[in-house]
């Protein structure tokens, strides 16, 4: 809370940047998304935050796959002298399909909601030019305040320069601006080689993964293979998909849905050919047994999905897949990993450094539906307050 008042006070003392006309105009129909998409990745490529769920694509074929039941509401700040799109807040309104949060309206970027749910989304603002442009497109929250009962705006990086703004804004809201506490967010920053990343290891870890990996090979007719070059991309992408399901048998994964599927599909049929789809995989006894589904974007590799077949776990595929994933990034001069948040040993154990990300959450002061909502929620935490949750050891994803 402290935190948010000191982000609130900063702001006040940047106001005499904001212009008092307002120049944004609010996007809500299909034709006018798709009139859009000129511009939309220029514009990610001069945000000081760039992540590959803020593209055209992601975007685009998001919205395709999960658009039943949304509202477009993107705000628009144009050009005054060229008509060409300066910043964009790519948002929508629309309701979980499930859980107790179904009830409500919720205002939040488009890829915001559902099983698979956009990670690091953010307003499309060149560097710079917050102060000026991303005030004027938080207005949206107040455009639109009769149509959505609470504002949801998932993992938001931390260093992003409109997350000020966006405390701010939300704190006219609610006391509270943030929906949980900050989580972390692993990364692995790559040298130049694997040999140098085998170096960089204490000798005791170097000594047990190259015995683990020499076992897989020899001892079980290993092949580390890639998708696209050694076997068909949709084919590797099946074999993922498979082995995902072995992996979560008897549990529910948010991965597993039809509407996640055939965005997946779509979009490796966009991003294969940009070389922009990373799916390696590992396989022993003649059968795949571990896949990585990834992304290769402003020089990262971002760890999107994993398998392994759990009756190899004791050969340690998941972990090796890994490391043939580190590997194939390194060889596309790659120079990090993003493993995004989520709770799992291994991605603590294979990062150098972490990003912290937050999640955003304001309750419509004029909605009886929110305010129910927050009296029943605060009821049930005073009973069940949370109890935190030890990372799991196994990649899991």
């Amino acid at each position: 809370m402290t935190s948010l008042l000191n982000n609130t006070a900063l702001l006040k003392t940047d106001t005499s940047a904001v212009p008092t006309r307002r120049h944004v105009r609010w996007v809500t129909t299909e034709a006018g998304f798709r009139a859009l998409a000129p511009y939309w990745d220029a514009l990610v490529e001069r945000s000081m935050v760039r992540t590959p769920f803020m593209t055209w694509d992601w975007v685009d074929i998001w919205w395709a796959n999960h658009r039943q039941g949304n509202t477009l509401c993107i705000g628009v700040v144009d050009d005054p002298r060229t008509g060409v799109p300066r910043a964009i807040a790519p948002l929508m309104i629309g309701r979980p399909q499930e859980g107790k949060r179904r009830a409500l309206r919720h205002m939040t970027f488009i890829g915001g909601l559902g099983e698979d749910a956009s990670q690091g989304m953010d307003f499309l603002v060149p560097a710079g030019e917050e102060n000026t442009l991303t005030p004027l497109l938080c207005g949206a929250f107040r455009r639109f305040m009769l149509k959505w009962d609470v504002i949801d705006l998932p993992t938001v990086h931390e260093e992003s320069p409109n997350l000020p703004w966006f405390q701010a804004t939300l704190a006219k809201f609610a006391r509270s601006g943030e929906r949980s506490l900050p989580q972390s967010s692993f990364l692995m920053s790559l040298p130049g080689s694997w040999d140098d990343q085998l170096a960089l290891w204490k000798s005791k870890e170097r000594v047990a993964y190259r015995s683990k990996w020499r076992r897989l090979m020899d001892e079980h007719e290993g092949v580390a293979l890639e998708g696209g070059r050694d076997l068909p991309m949709a084919h590797a992408f099946d074999e993922l998909w498979r082995l995902h399901a072995a992996r979560f048998e008897g549990q529910h994964s948010k991965f597993l849905n039809e509407a996640t599927h055939a965005m997946h599909r779509e979009l490796i049929k966009r991003w294969e050919p940009r070389g922009r789809i990373m799916l390696p995989l590992l396989s022993a006894d003649g059968k795949v047994v571990a896949a990585r589904y990834g992304f290769a974007f402003e020089g990262k590799y971002w760890s999107y999905q994993t398998g392994f077949d759990p009756a190899c776990a004791k050969m340690s595929v998941g972990n090796l897949s890994l490391g043939w994933a580190a590997q194939c990034a390194i060889e596309r001069g790659l120079q990090e990993i993003d493993h995004m948040p989520g709770d799992a040993r291994y991605k603590e154990e294979w990062s150098t450094h972490t990003r912290r990300v937050v999640h955003l959450e304001a309750f419509n002061r004029l909605s009886l539906t929110a305010s129910v909502f927050r009296m029943l929620r605060t009821l049930s935490r005073r009973r069940n307050p949370v109890v935190p949750v030890e990372p799991c050891s196994a990649p899991c994803s």
